[in-house]
């Protein structure tokens, strides 16, 4: 997926997948926005991320909004996205290795969720953005890893944490590892995911 075409982002979660091919259908002919990324994800879910300059980005959100109604299970709209969050959403790992010795682990029950605090938090703190992961694998949840210097990495969880604690967002999850094993770093080297794909 490439970078977001505007500093907006949005991103909707359809509890079912007929009205969300009927939303993203509505939003893209709405305003002249990017889809950056449409599918389903695990729960029988569908999930648009889109994105361009603010003005068309929130017509086609509002737009979306009005549409889906009872059917939305979550959505973020961000004005100003943090650059770094388009870009990992379609690649899961951004960079690694990244200095520091302490990991900063986010989950959330819906991936509007952790992107909403994933761009908090990366704005508010000085830390990197290892790996995010959203519905697929997770049972419809999604991950993200941030890794930094511990002062930092423990900011942008609290950052992170007043995000779901703002927007009720249940089932969120975090901590702090400070002075990560090795083991951890070479885990996250490839992913979180127990089941690697091989390729021979």
């Amino acid at each position: 997926m490439e970078k977001s075409p505007g500093p907006a982002l949005a991103m909707l979660l359809l509890g079912e997948i007929p009205p969300g091919l009927h939303v993203l259908d509505a939003l893209a002919k709405e305003a002249e926005v990017v889809v950056l990324q449409a599918g389903t994800i695990h729960c029988g879910r569908y999930l648009i991320l889109f994105g361009g300059e603010v003005g068309p980005v929130e017509r086609s959100w509002r737009r979306a909004l009005d549409l889906s109604g009872s059917h939305v299970v979550d959505e973020v709209l961000l004005p100003h996205a943090e650059p770094r969050l388009a870009p990992a959403i379609g690649t899961g790992v951004i960079r690694w290795p990244a200095p520091g010795d302490t990991l900063g682990v986010l989950q959330a029950t819906t991936p509007p969720a952790l992107v909403r605090a994933v761009d908090a938090a990366l704005k508010g703190a000085l830390v990197d953005l290892v790996e995010l992961r959203v519905g697929d694998g997770l049972g419809g949840k999604a991950i993200a890893s941030l890794w930094g210097e511990t002062h930092d990495v423990e900011a942008a969880i609290e950052i992170a944490r007043a995000s779901f604690e703002k927007t009720s967002a249940a089932g969120a999850s975090t901590a702090v590892i400070p002075r990560a094993d090795p083991a951890v770093r070479e885990a996250l080297g490839s992913g979180s995911r127990f089941f690697k794909e091989f390729r021979g």
